[in-house]
């Protein structure tokens, strides 16, 4: 896993390439205030969203590691590919098993 967004507004996880909006995010334990993470192999930053107060938005937060709350919503985004797969995998299967018999040309 080399590059990581995450948008916190939105509830998306993009991770190298490959996006998932609409997530619940809503148990990662994202800190008030962050509108997004931005990840590129082993150097990122933490982008503030603009306060309710009017007082300055916070500047973006370098980081050399990525957070608790950032694995957290991967591990979020791991468990909706997986999920999405599996249900992709039954489709197919029950899509399958759903074609008529044949014999031949003959439909038994």
């Amino acid at each position: 896993m080399s590059n990581i967004s995450i948008v916190v507004d939105d509830n998306a996880v993009y991770v190298d390439g490959q996006a998932l909006a609409g997530l619940n995010l809503s148990t990662c334990a994202i800190p008030t205030g962050v509108h997004a993470l931005q990840w590129k192999t082993n150097l990122g930053w933490i982008e503030f969203s603009e306060t309710i107060d009017g007082s300055p938005k916070p500047a973006n937060e370098v980081i050399n590691a990525l957070p608790t709350w950032a694995n957290n919503c991967v591990n979020a985004f791991n468990a909706q590919v997986a999920a999405n797969q599996a249900a992709a995998e039954a489709a197919a299967a029950a899509a399958k098993n759903n074609q008529p018999k044949t014999t031949g040309t003959t439909v038994v």
